[in-house]
């Protein structure tokens, strides 16, 4: 059986690990962020410990698994939003260049 304060860390990084799930289900990239950063401390507390139980181990494997999801679908969502960005700075230079063109036909 697993020490309290192992117990304790267990809980808390399958309690992360769900609330990352729920984040990234709802593509709730801010909360995932925030997320993420609880994970890594509580992981830096552990990195201290010499050994961890084999329930620890498990969670740790189970939010590796978890970020093997995470990382492709913020990327996805970063290069949507580039292609956002971009679609707009086109957009902008195209009217910016057809307002010049008017502008240079009517002083003709």
């Amino acid at each position: 059986m697993p020490s309290a304060p192992d117990r304790y860390q267990q809980l808390k990084l399958i309690t992360l690990g769900e609330q990352m799930a729920a984040a990234l289900k709802a593509q709730d990239w801010d909360s995932v962020g925030g997320i993420d950063q609880r994970i890594r401390e509580c992981l830096q507390e552990l990195s201290a410990a010499e050994t961890l139980s084999p329930e620890l181990q498990a969670a740790k494997q189970q939010l590796q698994q978890l970020y093997a999801r995470v990382l492709p679908a913020y990327a996805e969502a970063c290069e949507k939003l580039r292609q956002l960005l971009l679609a707009h700075v086109d957009y902008a230079e195209a009217r910016s260049a057809y307002l010049r063109t008017g502008l240079l036909q009517g002083e003709k």
